[in-house]
């Protein structure tokens, strides 16, 4: 499971935010709007007291208030799992006993991300270990060794037709390998449909196993990776070395 370190520690002049952090809301807002100066500092009090960025702990929190939502009407189950890496916690999402979602717990979007599987799948969240959770969690510690290039986690995707599309071009390219968003929309077919490639992309769900690291700008930059671009690097760097010691 996930938890939250205190916001006991956040210097006094923040208190008067600490619910709006701690129930996950948006912040600051339009309503809670700070001055540039003022917004600086309340970050770097945040980072020293609590030890992530206010959005990190934002993210997380979001997360976890989705998970825990109750959902009577909800017909299927959807087991949950923490998977640790090297990059930090995951969360994994299993419908059907396939992978319908696996994102860093601290990154943006991942609440969305969880309602869209939820709503999709008619589902309720239930942490349980799979079979698949222990298949997928081994694949990930192989992976990151340097030792797997291909996963064989059974998939569920939950997205649109063109989405689903443009998740199967990507795990068409090779470990070790980048794709521009370019290249990416010609092995779809549609050469023009660049932007709409980035975005399908940017709705991916499952990182790493759906490896959308590995398309890049054109220009050769590194761009558009949800996880940050700090991990988008990691996983490139992986790849990099396992090939050079395959």
């Amino acid at each position: 499971m996930f938890t939250l370190p205190t916001l006991e520690n956040l210097p006094e002049r923040w208190q008067t935010y600490r619910e709006l952090l701690e129930r996950g809301a948006t912040f600051p807002s339009k309503k809670h709007k700070m001055p540039s100066e003022q917004y600086a500092a309340f970050e770097r009090d945040f980072q020293t007291a609590v030890g992530m960025s206010w959005p990190q702990y934002r993210n997380i929190r979001q997360a976890i208030n989705v998970l825990e939502k109750d959902y009577p009407i909800a017909a299927n189950e959807l087991a949950v799992s923490r998977i640790d890496t090297p990059l930090g916690a995951m969360v994994a999402v299993f419908a059907y006993q396939c992978l319908s979602l696996l994102e860093f717990i601290d990154q943006d979007g991942v609440a969305k991300e969880l309602e869209a599987v939820q709503k999709a799948c008619n589902g309720r969240f239930v942490w349980r270990e799979y079979p698949v959770a222990d298949l997928l969690r081994r694949e990930l510690a192989e992976y990151f060794q340097g030792r797997l290039k291909a996963f064989s986690v059974p998939l569920h995707l939950v997205g649109t037709e063109f989405q689903e599309q443009v998740w199967a071009v990507l795990q068409t390219i090779p470990y070790g390998e980048t794709y521009s968003y370019k290249q990416q929309a010609e092995a779809l077919g549609n050469p023009k449909a660049v932007r709409a490639v980035a975005a399908a992309n940017g709705q991916n769900k499952i990182s790493i196993v759906v490896p959308c690291h590995r398309v890049i700008g054109s220009d050769g930059k590194l761009t558009g990776y949800a996880g940050g671009l700090f991990r988008k690097k990691y996983l490139l760097a992986v790849e990099k070395k396992g090939l050079q010691t395959a």
